[in-house]
């Protein structure tokens, strides 16, 4: 779909969604008739759509914590999903699943 940068996660509308990292609430409202709210993390942009927050811009967030809901229609799932978009500094667009948490497992002996 031209303009569609980023990944669909299923998600019922009302569903929670957390902070991929520290940052701080840069945009809450509505962009082309939908609800968008998005989070700057320094060097990075995390957008999410469609959400809403009762937060105000210039709201800090820390990571894992609550920071929206899925407000739900979509006009491109055939369920409803949000939108997690990534943009760097310089205007070039990230895949997403990047900033999720990534852990090296490492077993040990049972002693």
């Amino acid at each position: 779909m031209a303009g569609h940068r980023g990944v669909d996660l299923a998600a019922p509308t009302g569903t929670l969604l957390f902070a991929p990292a520290d940052g701080v609430i840069s945009f809450a409202g509505k962009v082309a008739g939908k609800s968008v709210v998005t989070i700057r993390h320094g060097e990075l942009t995390s957008t999410f759509e469609p959400a809403v927050t009762k937060f105000s811009v210039g709201v800090s967030v820390k990571q894992g914590q609550n920071f929206a809901h899925v407000e739900g229609g979509s006009d491109h799932c055939k369920n409803t999903c949000v939108q997690w978009g990534l943009k760097r500094k310089n205007r070039t667009y990230a895949n997403p699943v990047g900033m999720t948490a990534r852990r090296r497992i490492v077993l040990k002996p049972v002693e």
